[in-house]
């Protein structure tokens, strides 16, 4: 039975066909035919996509081992069939790995934020070690769930949470502050702590101060970022000035060129004032005189205009005064804001119509818009309906208004998860319906009457809606982020479990649609 779900898995195929496929027979007949190890090749890169080792590590290993003694058949030639069973038995081992690896996500789901909140500080790069200590502790919690000891991994995550909010407080720090530190020590490398003490002293300051921003709040970088880059911009002035001094101690002849510097400074400041050339032959004040006489000059010239400006001021006070206005000092500016406050109050009834027929013609808009969404759903709704026999199942809203396809008529074997031939058709009609809802998210339930072991049937209910989640994100290419699996047991009844009929529709697979 498992053969013939197999069809409907794309990239296990050859492998989980390979049996059938081999032909015995002298090792020199033919090649050594490897697309079997092809395969698991990719699969194997699928799981360590998905953290099978991480999440599994049991399994995982156990995997990789019959990896690798299918990898020395493949280099040493070995006959067809040695290398078939060890291709198969990575293969079953890597399949369970990466379904035991969603059952330790699922477990441990409340303790994952401190750990992908690390990984996205990039602690994995920036702080190695500390993450790999943190990793490790995590990796005794994911064997413990692996091993069914839910509880225990449970204590072990919780000893990896102030380890992975360490190493992400680290690598933040490493982030913000790593240039600051680098260019504090090439300052103390050039002479800064000697010949601009001070200077470095305003970077150590705005460093130390950015690092208690961040302690206090690590995710406030703007302010710590802020502090970080005026750290950065005094280290560096540190540097230059030991640097100057430095060299002009090594060699006279430096004075000049650092007077020659100033000079060439002073002289874009003249010229942006219209001077070419200051006179800096007849020494640094004749320069420093004539830039000061333009510069006066031209705060005459601002007197001439401000005189001017109050001729102009005048006159917008009398347009005020005869639109029946008193005039609000004599800042033209002032008076100008004015004047055009009082000829925007003339428009102002008229702008004011024509808001409100706008915002009238917006309003009809959504309500339209709304009405089309909420008919454009319940043409999908009831044609959703029409796709199902009242034997397969029913569509029907739940408490949240979303779609949920009550599927009472997937049916497995007792005790088992795996798809069968019989099955197809009414998943080909699911497939279907969730085409009428594209981009929705959909959470597949897994649910079981109440016989039995409550724990086997919580797991059974988990691996059936693994298994059909499998089968919709492989044959309708779902991104892995838009559906998940999530298995109830017989938690959640929609019938009486003390008859026959009410317990066969406890035995459901539930799809939510969530737009």
């Amino acid at each position: 039975m498992s053969r013939i779900a197999s069809r409907h898995r794309a990239g296990l195929v050859v492998l989980l066909g390979l049996a059938a496929a081999v032909t015995f027979g002298p090792a020199t007949a033919r090649a050594l035919d490897r697309s079997g190890f092809d395969e698991l090749g990719q699969l194997m890169d699928t799981a360590r996509l998905a953290e099978a080792p991480i999440f599994a590590p049991a399994t995982w290993e156990k995997g990789d081992k019959a990896f690798q003694k299918a990898e020395a058949d493949v280099a040493a030639g070995k006959k067809q069939n040695t290398l078939d069973e060890h291709v198969a038995e990575a293969l079953e081992y890597v399949q369970n790995a990466l379904k035991a690896a969603e059952v330790a996500k699922l477990s441990l789901r409340e303790h994952l934020p401190p750990r992908d909140k690390a990984r996205t500080a990039r602690a994995p790069t920036l702080v190695p070690e500390l993450y790999a200590a943190a990793e490790a502790q995590f990796v005794k919690a994911t064997a413990k769930v692996e091993s069914g000891d839910v509880k225990g991994g449970l204590k072990e995550a919780e000893k990896a949470k102030p380890l992975f909010g360490t190493a992400e407080l680290e690598a933040i720090r490493v982030d913000i502050l790593g240039a600051a530190d680098r260019l504090i020590a090439k300052a103390l490398a050039d002479d800064a702590e000697k010949y601009a003490p001070s200077t470095l002293d305003k970077a150590r300051g705005a460093r130390q101060h950015a690092d208690g921003l961040l302690v206090a709040n690590r995710y406030g970088r703007e302010a710590a970022e802020a502090e970080a880059r005026r750290a950065e911009y005094e280290a560096r002035h540190a540097s230059n000035i030991g640097l100057s001094v430095r060299s002009l101690n090594r060699n006279d002849q430096a004075w000049e060129k650092l007077m020659l510097v100033y000079e060439i400074q002073m002289d874009r400041v003249g010229r942006t004032f219209g001077l070419e050339n200051l006179p800096f032959d007849d020494g640094p004040l004749a320069a420093a005189d004539t830039l000061i006489a333009r510069i006066e000059a031209l705060q005459l010239d601002q007197r001439r205009f401000a005189s001017q400006l109050t001729g102009v001021s005048d006159k917008l006070a009398l347009c005020l005064t005869r639109l029946d206005l008193k005039p609000s000092g004599d800042d033209p500016l002032k008076l100008a804001s004015q004047l055009e406050s009082r000829v925007g109050e003339l428009s102002q009834k008229l702008q004011t119509g024509q808001a409100q027929l706008a915002q009238l013609t917006e309003e009809h808009q959504a309500v339209a818009g709304e009405l089309e969404q909420r008919r454009a759903r319940e043409q999908r709704f009831r044609a959703a309906k029409s796709v199902l026999s009242p034997a397969e199942g029913e569509v029907l809203y739940n408490a949240a208004n979303d779609v949920v396809l009550r599927l009472h008529g997937l049916t497995f074997g007792v005790g088992r998860s795996d798809i069968s031939e019989e099955q197809v058709p009414l998943l080909e009609k699911i497939k279907q319906i969730l085409g009428m809802f594209p981009g929705a998210r959909l959470v597949i339930e897994g649910h079981t009457d109440n016989s039995g072991d409550p724990q086997a049937n919580q797991q059974l209910s988990e691996k059936r809606a693994f298994a059909i989640m499998q089968y919709l994100r492989e044959s309708m290419m779902v991104p892995v982020d838009r559906i998940q699996a999530m298995g109830y047991g017989a938690e959640r009844p929609v019938g009486s479990n003390m008859t026959a009929d009410g317990r066969a529709k406890n035995r459901r697979i539930d799809i939510i649609i969530m737009e």
